[in-house]
């Protein structure tokens, strides 16, 4: 039997002025979320801006007696990394639920939110999901069926986040420590495909070089905190 909980929906960025408006469109067209959460976190080229700029947008577009999300903007002063912007959008959020994705995908649709949150209402014993691309660019689909544990959109419930304390250790490899968290407290996770999604590489973002330096950082990262999971396989459901 499904029922509605109160979701927040929590968005990290770091430089994503040119994906992050999308974002939160798709995102309000859900009609889905109570609150909507963007951590900026240290950005310089108007991050926060242009979520501020969909902001004003959607409100002076919203007809009337449409509710919309309440919409919050948190501002890093200086670039502290995934792990600890997520855990700071965490510790804004009041919905039962939390929902994570990326300030850089792209064609994200109301569908693919619909889809996340669908395991944790349905009563199919699922206290969590986790979104991976199929369809989109062959490159991102291809990097999330080798590694499924590394995608950034997921949806739990705030309560089953309250233990987890890894966040100032594991920067870029927060996913995989929060799938190994969820594993340990014997949560059940599906794994949601996401039909024509994908995002931005890093390559793209901030130059070849620049790019691949930020990769090889966030593939140390993530390694590491894969070394303390002890190599378990990841052991989410696909739907």
């Amino acid at each position: 039997m499904s029922w509605t909980p109160r979701v927040s929906l929590i968005i990290p960025a770091y430089n994503e002025a040119g994906t992050v408006g999308d974002v939160v469109r798709a995102a309000v067209e859900a009609r889905i979320f109570s609150e909507i959460i963007l951590v900026d976190d240290g950005s310089d080229d108007g991050t926060g801006a242009a979520y501020e700029r969909a902001r004003k947008s959607l409100l002076s577009g919203a007809k009337p007696g449409v509710v919309l999300p309440q919409m919050k903007l948190v501002a890093h002063a200086r670039n502290l990394g995934k792990a600890l912007a997520m855990r700071d959008g965490l510790q804004l959020a009041t919905g039962e639920v939390v929902m994570f994705i990326d300030a850089d995908l792209i064609g994200l649709e109301p569908s693919h939110l619909h889809s996340m949150l669908a395991p944790l209402t349905e009563g199919s014993g699922y206290k969590a999901s986790l979104g991976v691309f199929v369809g989109g660019r062959p490159v991102t689909t291809m990097a999330q069926k080798i590694a499924p544990f590394i995608s950034g959109q997921r949806a739990c419930f705030r309560k089953d986040l309250k233990g987890f304390t890894a966040w100032e250790r594991v920067g870029f490899g927060v996913e995989t420590a929060l799938n190994r968290y969820l594993n340990e407290q014997g949560i059940k996770v599906r794994v949601v495909e996401l039909t024509g999604l994908t995002h931005r590489m890093k390559e793209e973002k901030r130059g070849f070089i620049k790019g691949f330096l930020a990769r090889m950082r966030m593939y140390r990262e993530i390694f590491s905190a894969w070394m303390g999971s002890k190599f378990k396989p990841y052991p989410g459901e696909r739907e």
